[in-house]
């Protein structure tokens, strides 16, 4: 991570139309606009083409985030503490959706636990906690403490097997070990889990054994459900994911992300990742607790859909 900007925004606790449509959340909070963990697929960039900060730096978001750069709003918790207690105990809100709040900028400012505690104890809404970084089990006193109204999610990108690799695309987010040992002690204490297995990468957990060992990494947690879902073609990140690839003699698993990048091929590989997590998960006796994220109504796609919430 080269560089940290701070920004105080207007927002802290945004109503979430595509997060209910997931059955995730109702409710978003996010700690900044572009977070450190510099995952090489992310999409945020692309939300952010027309922000006034980055016209003020001169720079666009997408040239901002390839040098490195975060951007966190160390101010969030205060308008947290503000906004939430319009939230009953039937909205669920989710920390975070967009930007980590335990990212390694926002563990700076100790943001996610201030959030937390904001969250907890100004409301009484139900929260979910989705982040990469293991350094959330530092605040599991505190969500301890409001077991009955919290869930943890740790995403999982690739099965532990694959962690060097996934390391290569996700360079400042904890080792896949470190995210799903977090998830079991977590469980172990008892608080609730939900997996979070997105996205699903090519080349790297796309495939039935691999996807399989992420499945059944985030079921020895006991999650209430599991959220997947294929990588967003979105922005320029499939690029940046090949050339970081190819840099470090992945060019074998470059390729099945270059291929993704037709739209025709992309189509073949979520109807593929749609069939093959079902059939796993019915393999396993999990597809219950199965809920496959795709941006489409359907139309076209020849799969089991039975666990898909389609999106459009």
């Amino acid at each position: 991570m080269n560089k940290v900007q701070e920004f105080q925004r207007s927002v802290g606790v945004t109503k979430s139309e595509e997060f209910n449509k997931k059955q995730l959340a109702t409710h978003a909070i996010n700690g900044g606009l572009i977070c450190g963990h510099g995952c090489a697929y992310c999409s945020t960039p692309s939300l952010l083409r027309t922000h006034a900060l980055f016209r003020d730096m001169e720079i666009s978001s997408f040239q901002y985030f390839a040098e490195g750069g975060s951007v966190v709003d160390p101010w969030t918790a205060i308008r947290v503490g503000r906004q939430i207690g319009s939230l009953t105990e039937n909205d669920m809100v989710m920390i975070s959706t967009i930007t980590d709040c335990w990212s390694p900028e926002a563990q700076k400012h100790n943001l996610g636990r201030k959030i937390l505690e904001q969250v907890l104890i100004n409301s009484k809404c139900q929260v979910r906690v989705l982040t990469k970084n293991a350094a959330v089990q530092n605040d599991f006193d505190i969500i301890k403490q409001f077991g009955d109204r919290i869930r943890i999610g740790l995403s999982i990108t690739s099965p532990i097997s694959k962690e060097n690799i996934i390391k290569l695309i996700e360079p400042n987010a904890s080792l896949m070990s470190e995210r799903i040992d977090a998830m079991k002690k977590a469980h172990s204490i008892g608080i609730k889990t939900f997996g979070m297995i997105c996205p699903v990468l090519p080349g790297i957990g796309n495939d039935p054994e691999s996807y399989k060992q992420m499945l059944s990494a985030v079921l020895e947690c006991d999650p209430e459900a599991i959220w997947t879902e294929p990588l967003n073609p979105r922005g320029p990140g499939i690029a940046r994911c090949m050339e970081i690839l190819d840099k470090n003699n992945h060019s074998n698993i470059a390729a099945h992300f270059d291929m993704i990048r037709n739209s025709t091929l992309h189509m073949d590989y979520v109807e593929n990742l749609i069939n093959m997590t079902t059939n796993i998960a019915k393999e396993i006796n999990c597809v219950d607790k199965l809920k496959i994220l795709v941006y489409s109504n359907g139309d076209g796609y020849r799969v089991d859909d039975q666990a898909v919430i389609w999106l459009k």
